[in-house]
């Protein structure tokens, strides 16, 4: 037995995991990718929204105003919302008046940041934020 005998079974193997992989990437979808950029956005926030700093970034501002801009629909805010809610559990504080602060004090209209850890995004999400 000779190891190039194997050679078109492992090239098929092969194109068969990645195309697994490729799928796997689709089915993710874009859902997935603005998940990760809320939480990346938002992840300015987070030193002073759970008291670590006493003052807010110019960043954060500016990751709330691109997360809003990623929400037009109440289905595409709820889905960002529970991104952002389960950023802020995996911090394991959260004040809520400086979450309810921020979008006055940065300028942004933005009515579905999670103000707490029990905060259900599935819930309350209002669907006009013009």
């Amino acid at each position: 037995m000779t190891p190039t005998r194997y050679l078109p079974a492992l090239a098929a193997v092969a194109a068969l995991l990645l195309l697994a992989g490729r799928w796997q990437e689709a089915e993710a979808g874009p859902e997935n990718n603005d998940c990760a950029v809320a939480q990346t956005a938002f992840g300015d926030c987070i030193a002073y929204v759970s008291g670590l700093e006493d003052k807010f970034s110019p960043r954060c501002c500016r990751g709330l105003a691109d997360i809003k801009d990623m929400a037009p629909t109440a289905d595409r805010r709820r889905a960002l919302c529970a991104c952002i809610h389960s950023e802020m559990v995996a911090v394991g504080k959260v004040i809520p008046n400086r979450v309810n602060s921020l979008p006055a004090k940065c300028g942004v209209r933005i009515t579905f940041l999670p103000s707490s850890y029990y905060f259900k995004c599935s819930r309350y999400v209002p669907t006009n934020i013009h």
